[in-house]
């Protein structure tokens, strides 16, 4: 392309004149586009075409990794190619040719113009106050605006009626522009009014961009000064221009009374953001200092930053106090910093329970060093107790003790945990640095909460920045960070351990596990009541299908059957915390898979119950229905009907949410619902809407099986005081994919048991079914349907059986950070807490029923655990391949991976620098991206860090044992990396003769 020129037309009839000018007499004219106009002002180098508000535009999404269309909003750069429009590829960098302006005035339609920031600044005012409100807080924001506006006029050194200006008629937003004479960075400065409204003034520098001619989203035109304003009389601004300015701007704002965010004053022993990883978990141990703290010294909390106690309360012959700040301890008297664990040790008292008081001081003798005690009644606890003291304090009595040697800086990472911080996300974001396209700021809701472990992170180490966000973003994430803080400080972590010696690092981690197809298809043995079993076999033989599909629609049909009526009890003395037998189960294959026959097959026996119960309630209602006739016909024969009856009911097809809770609140035991197809399901509850969380969570509230009430369309409310829902249903491969993108991580689809095909080619056999079995199956799950109801006790397991509960609850929770699988897996992890004790219950209820047992036994048998925790890691494989699969692949996990077969063809390296990685894998030459892909090395025990410098991590030492333990893995590695040379190889000589006719000795048997 040639370089731009400026189109001649603009120029040719009086050359003489200035360029003020000239672009007034051009902008004045009749039918004068406004490209014609910002091209004869002069920035054309500078213009970038959008797409209109409302129009369709075809984008690259990054992390899915393919094209979407999207609805413009009138902002983003794009292009109109064949008919549509489409993203513009680099647009901060591409040159502007004189043929993309002919181009550009060959489109028709609307079209809205946007210029790169850069050599133009502009001060963008978000003052939220709409044009025609009146009051106090309106007459505040227009005194603002002026304020703003004078600021900006004396900066450059003009008068306010002469700013160039970009406004709308409906808001009272607008924006400044100004020349710049060099790359400025951008700077956001927020202002909240007295009545906590947010506003902003931000300034947009380089590789942004503004919109200067168009249409806004909300229909108004865009007016703006550039269309009669060259670039060469844009006011000219200086960096200390630009200080002064925002000065002013904050000086006005506290005059006028609006809460200007200052930054926080450090105190003793305080660094600056971003905070290193250790900073920022002390930083969060000292923030709850106040649950702690008061144990352990005489400290009186307050909301003052800093704590002092003075040495006459510690009880000590020194002169100067302890100091306790928001970010550190510093003991003025014996002049040293504390941490929280040497601060507990010398001056706490530990008991036989581990219990920790305030114990006095100790004796201090020269450079205040600890040489005694003055009593011998108190003992101090040990560094390795006073860590499990001070995680328990903040996370719970669940949290376990640490083990021999632990450290304050060897239990960062699990300090970490215990207020809710993740080690690995700290690290990430301390050496992060996000594209302008793909940061927090352009997440939606969903991926918000989805890397909620990142927000966490990042307001931890760098709080000013997190708080900016904060602001822009609509969505509340300091509630999304303190709930996925609660979350994690939840979870039992692993006790930190000493520091590894240098040649002795942990046992490396799996990062290659993937199922073998037949691990998603072949029942593990013993994993079924033996009954259920055959009934299994011979189901799928004759439709034609995997064993898991029949065995998975059979355990939720029984789980359907139970429902309420029963409740197990989770752990051995929590009475309250309890779940029912309902499962939420799909079937995922593409079609002609007899997905739908055999879940027919499994349900046939409760959906028999249930035509006999309506059966039998029709025959009553009839008669109820003629006598009610009849007594409201006042014959004098007639005696009231009395109550009128209520249908049973244990299975509903394509009904409302109202209608359900209706059904709800006449068959509190649950009821089952067994759709064709799950997408119709979310349709028929109001799920699946995109902005349907009112009705997403009512229908989440049906999987715990709680109280629920819906307003009636006409009026009036509906209430089930038990509504519990079982799904058996199936879907497509396609169509769930749809759902997974829609749902994301917001715990609807994590609660579901997914159970996928293993696309291997079956046909259905013509044999006689297992009659024994079959029988056996019906009668069992219509007597667990027809039980009746426990007085309220739950079930329990017996003491063995609870041990192994145990064991089984606590490996399933650490597959939560199994390397490379999304939010959502972890998502469903934690739901799995509650699905493993409902396949329990199923389980029992299915051996006693298979038993003809009257009614459930009041205690789970070791043998009923054992087969249920078969069957359910059986389940979680299939769940962990549905998650590997539909939702979106973690970019650092596979980056990781990259690097580890890298390193397994590689035995004899021990160390690995950034330039071997550039070199290996030019794609982790980002860096952000390749200190993510470390980071997942470490937490899997593949390496570890042996140098730094100012960027991050330098260089990293290779745990030797890789080699032995992935050997096998390594074969493929290398045939897997000698066959792609290979193909490489031949695709060159391919394309050599694809070109031979070009070479200059080619010839051409034409001659």
């Amino acid at each position: 392309m040639d370089p731009v020129t400026i189109p001649q037309k603009a120029f040719t009839a009086q050359p003489e004149r200035p360029n003020w000018e000239r672009a007034r007499e051009l902008a004045r004219a009749p039918n004068v586009s406004d490209l014609d106009r910002l091209l004869a002002g002069g920035y054309a180098t500078m213009l970038r075409p959008a797409a209109p508000p409302g129009a369709t535009c075809t984008f690259w999404d990054r992390a899915k990794g393919g094209l979407v269309d999207r609805i413009s909003d009138g902002k983003i750069p794009s292009q109109f190619k064949n008919g549509k429009w489409v993203g513009f590829k680099d647009w901060r960098n591409a040159p502007v040719a004189q043929a993309d302006i002919v181009e550009w005035k060959h489109w028709t339609g609307p079209v809205n113009w946007c210029v790169v920031t850069g050599e133009i600044g502009v001060f963008d005012l978000d003052i939220k106050i709409g044009p025609t409100e009146t009051g106090p807080a309106a007459d505040r924001a227009g005194l603002f605006i002026a304020e703003i506006k004078t600021a900006i006029a004396r900066a450059v050194g003009m008068t306010v009626e002469r700013l160039p200006l970009r406004w709308r008629d409906n808001s009272t937003s607008c924006a400044v522009f100004v020349r710049l004479t060099k790359p400025f960075d951008k700077d956001n400065r927020p202002f909240v009014d007295p009545e906590g409204g947010k506003h902003a003034v931000e300034f947009l520098a380089a590789g942004q961009q503004v919109v200067v001619a168009g249409t806004h989203t909300s229909g108004a035109k865009l007016n703006c000064s550039l269309l009669d304003t060259p670039f060469s009389a844009l006011p000219l601004l200086e960096p200390e221009d630009l200080d002064r300015a925002f000065d002013e701007i904050s000086a006005a704002a506290t005059r006028l009374g609006y809460a200007v965010p200052a930054s926080k004053q450090k105190v003793a022993g305080a660094t600056g953001a971003p905070y290193t990883s250790g900073d920022a978990v002390l930083r969060a141990v000292m923030a709850r200092r106040s649950e702690w703290l008061p144990s352990v010294v005489p400290v009186v909390p307050g909301d003052h930053d800093e704590w002092r106690v003075s040495s006459a309360d510690l009880d000590r012959d020194l002169e100067e106090d302890l100091s306790i700040y928001p970010d550190g301890i510093f003991d003025h008297g014996t002049e040293r910093k504390h941490s929280p664990a040497s601060l507990i040790r010398e001056f706490g008292n530990i008991d036989e329970a581990g219990d920790i008081t305030f114990g006095g001081s100790p004796i201090y003798g020269p450079d205040f060093a600890v040489v005694g005690e003055i009593g011998t009644d108190l003992r101090r606890p040990t560094e390795r107790e006073a860590l499990t003291w001070l995680c328990r304090q903040l996370a719970g009595d669940q949290f376990p003790e640490f083990g021999e040697g632990a450290t304050w800086k060897s239990a960062l990472p699990t300090v970490a945990r215990a207020v809710g911080l993740r080690w690995t996300a700290l690290v990430v974001a301390r050496w992060f640095e996000y594209g302008v396209d793909d940061g927090p700021a352009g997440w939606g809701p969903e991926k918000l909460v989805e890397q909620a472990d990142t927000l966490s992170a990042m307001e931890a180490i760098n709080p000013a920045a997190f708080a900016q966000l904060d602001f822009w973003h609509e969505v509340d994430l300091r509630q999304i960070v303190g709930d996925r803080r609660a979350a994690v400080a939840a979870e039992a972590p692993e006790p930190a351990a000493p520091d590894p010696a240098d040649d002795d690092l942990p046992e490396p981690l799996d990062i290659f596990a993937q199922n073998d197809p037949a691990d998603l298809s072949t029942l593990p043995p013993n994993c079924l009541p033996e009954m259920l079993h055959r009934w299994v076999r011979s189901e799928s033989r004759r439709k034609g299908t995997p064993e898991s599909f029949a065995a998975i629609a059979a355990v939720a049909v029984a789980s359907a059957a139970i429902g309420a009526s029963a409740r197990i009890q989770i752990r051995k003395f929590d009475t309250g915390f309890t779940q029912p037998a309902g499962l939420w189960a799909c079937i995922i294959a593409a079609p002609g898979s007899a997905k739908s026959p055999i879940i027919k097959a499994a349900e046939k026996p409760l959906r028999n119950l249930d035509a006999e119960w309506h059966r039998v309630w029709k025959l009553e209602h009839d008669m109820w229905e003629t006598a009610n006739q009849a007594y409201k016909s006042r014959r004098k024969d007639a005696l009231p009907p009395g109550t009128e009856p209520i249908q049973r009911r244990c299975v509903v097809d394509d009904v409302t949410l109202e209608k359900q809770v209706q059904l709800h609140a006449h068959n509190p035991r649950g009821l089952m619902r067994s759709p064709d197809e799950l997408m119709s399901l979310f349709g028929s509850l109001g799920a699946y809407k995109r902005n349907g969380d009112g009705d997403r969570s009512q229908a989440l509230r049906l999987f715990d099986g709680s109280a629920i009430s819906v307003d009636r369309v006409n009026g009036g409310s509906i209430r089930a005081d038990s509504a519990l829902m079982t799904v058996l249903a199936s879907s497509q491969p396609l169509k769930i994919a749809e759902m997974a993108r829609n749902l994301g991580a917001d715990g609807m689809l994590q609660r579901f048991t997914f159970i996928l095909d293993d696309d291997v080619d079956r046909h259905g056999i013509d044999e006689p079914p297992d009659e024994e079995a079959a029988a056996a199956y019906a009668r069992a799950i219509q007597m667990l349907a027809s039980n009746q109801p426990t007085d309220g006790t739950p079930i329990r397991m017996a003491s063995e059986a609870q041990i192994a509960f145990d064991a089984a609850a606590e490996q399933i929770a650490r597959l939560k950070n199994a390397p490379g699988l999304s939010a959502a897996w972890q998502g469903h992890v934690a739901k799995f807490g509650m699905i493993l004790p409902r396949i329990v219950l199923v389980f029992h209820g299915l051996e006693a029923a298979f038993r003809s047992s009257g009614s459930l036994p009041p205690t789970v048998s070791l043998g009923t655990v054992e087969k249920a925790v078969l069957f359910s890691r059986f389940v979680l494989r299939h769940s962990m391949a549905f998650y590997s699969r539909y939702f979106e692949p973690n970019t650092e996990a596979a980056d990781a991976r990259g690097v580890a077969g890298y390193l397994l063809t590689k035995p004899d390296r021990t160390t690995l620098s950034r330039r071997m990685i550039y070199d290996a894998r030019t794609e982790l030459r980002d860096r952000r991206r390749l200190f993510a892909a470390m980071a997942e090395l470490e937490t899997a025990n593949w390496i570890a860090v042996s140098k730094r410098d100012q960027d991050g991590p330098s260089e990293w030492r290779v745990n030797a044992r890789i080699h032995q333990r992935f050997e096998s893995q390594a074969v493929r590695e290398k045939a897997e990396r000698a066959s792609r040379r290979k193909a490489i190889a031949a695709a060159g000589e391919a394309r050599k003769w694809l070109n031979s006719d070009k070479l200059s000795g080619g010839v051409s048997h034409d001659e």
